[in-house]
């Protein structure tokens, strides 16, 4: 076993505990141009980014890390609903491989 099979089943059994204490939840992801709509695993982080050298504008963000999965595959402008919220894709956070990180906006 390689160690992003390893990261991978590591991130999915992790998943699951956490969504079995309602620390981590259950998507729907559609590509682009694809009306199939997948079931995902993700982290929702409702946060706040700190904008500037001296720490003086605040802004709203989220990001939604997706558990990786055969069959799934998020890219920029992909939608996955959370529990009744709509995200779509922006820009790639990082991707080890295990788990794919996204600023996402309402959509």
């Amino acid at each position: 076993m390689s160690q992003r099979e390893f990261l991978a089943n590591l991130d999915a059994d992790l998943h699951a505990s956490f969504a079995a204490g309602g620390m981590a939840d259950v998507g729907l992801y559609t590509a682009p141009g694809d009306g199939i709509a997948v079931s995902c695993q993700v982290y929702v982080d409702r946060d706040v980014e700190t904008i500037g050298g001296l720490r003086q504008f605040m802004a709203g963000r989220i990001e939604i890390a997706y558990v990786r999965q055969p069959g799934l595959d998020p890219v920029q402008g992909g939608k996955v609903v959370v529990d009744g919220d709509t995200y779509v894709n922006g820009k790639l956070v990082s991707d080890d491989g295990s788990a794919s990180r996204w600023t996402v906006r309402n959509g």
